[in-house]
């Protein structure tokens, strides 16, 4: 049934294209290496999540465009689906010289803004510990029930706002605000995050993050801080740092993480929860191939990992 759906997409998207004058793109990502963690066996994992997606646009006149984008995760090492069909993306919208609004479900402004400061793309190195590192227990990956706003570029300022529907009486919806900046060898972003409740309770954890990089030559220094407040007195409040280094060395690029989560609770007391250092280097075949080799350290835990790993863009 899976098969059948994404055929009738690719199929769907063919008639858009020649009949409504659309662009309809298909795309995707591969990716899958062995990786060797502490005294576990060898396993298959990805570093960056495999992927199919689907993406279009149509030009309604007058500088308006409507938009849509539907993607989904893939297990490369099984050929399995990873969640619902389309749970990385699944909006549809319109954008135009006032930014852009999509509805339904995508990436969470405030943790999407990890891949500007994290070296590896917030995908991780230890098992992917330094994914929810910097969420300081209030963030996530995704959000549903979504709509969200990008404003325009305006001399590297941009800003952007993201409204979260609960559908569950009684409990309140989620905000999240992001401002960037980008304007030659500087980035920097401002991110807040009031997380949407799932159930009607009192709590509702929210976050803050701030994070800057700058570009020295081949070299992009970058660092993060975020603070989060859970509102639950047994998991109390997070507090995470970043700091990173890429280079452009040959023809790849060597990257180096290191990230430290605190906890402190009723109980606890600035309790390290994580703390890793992550070393790779990428070397390209081409614009869409790659090879990777990282290796990481999670002192608290005291897990050791080495991957080695393929990438193919399409």
């Amino acid at each position: 049934m899976k098969k059948l759906t994404l055929a009738a997409l690719v199929l769907g998207g063919f008639v858009v294209q020649a009949h409504a004058q659309s662009t309809v793109t298909v795309y995707g990502l591969i990716d899958l290496g062995l990786v060797k963690i502490s005294d576990k066996t060898l396993i298959e994992r990805e570093n960056h999540p495999s992927r199919l997606g689907f993406r279009g646009v149509e030009e309604l006149g007058g500088g308006l465009s409507a938009t849509f984008n539907l993607e989904s995760e893939i297990l490369a090492d099984t050929g399995a689906q990873k969640g619902n069909l389309f749970d990385r993306q699944a909006n549809v919208g319109f954008k135009g010289a006032f930014g852009s609004v999509i509805l339904g479900r995508t990436k969470n402004l405030v943790d999407g803004a990890q891949g500007r400061v994290e070296p590896f793309g917030a995908d991780g190195v230890i098992g992917k510990i330094n994914e929810s590192m910097m969420r300081v227990g209030v963030s996530g990956s995704r959000v549903s029930n979504a709509i969200t706003y990008n404003s325009p570029n305006v001399n590297g300022f941009v800003g952007a706002a993201q409204y979260i529907v609960s559908e569950v009486s009684g409990a309140n919806a989620g905000i999240d605000l992001l401002a960037t900046y980008d304007q030659g060898p500087v980035s920097v972003h401002v991110g807040w995050e009031k997380a949407v409740q799932t159930v009607a309770t009192p709590a509702q954890p929210k976050m803050w993050v701030v994070g800057a990089g700058y570009k020295v030559g081949e070299a992009k220094i970058s660092a993060a801080y975020a603070k989060g407040n859970t509102d639950v007195a047994a998991t109390g409040k997070y507090t995470g740092y970043l700091l990173g280094l890429s280079y452009h060395l040959g023809e790849g690029d060597v990257r180096a993480v290191y990230s430290k989560q605190v906890q402190n609770t009723v109980l606890l007391s600035d309790k390290d929860m994580v703390k890793q250092f992550g070393l790779g280097y990428d070397y390209n075949l081409s614009k869409r191939t790659g090879l990777y080799a990282y290796v990481g350290r999670e002192r608290v835990a005291h897990a050791s990992s080495y991957q080695v790993g393929m990438t193919h863009r399409f």
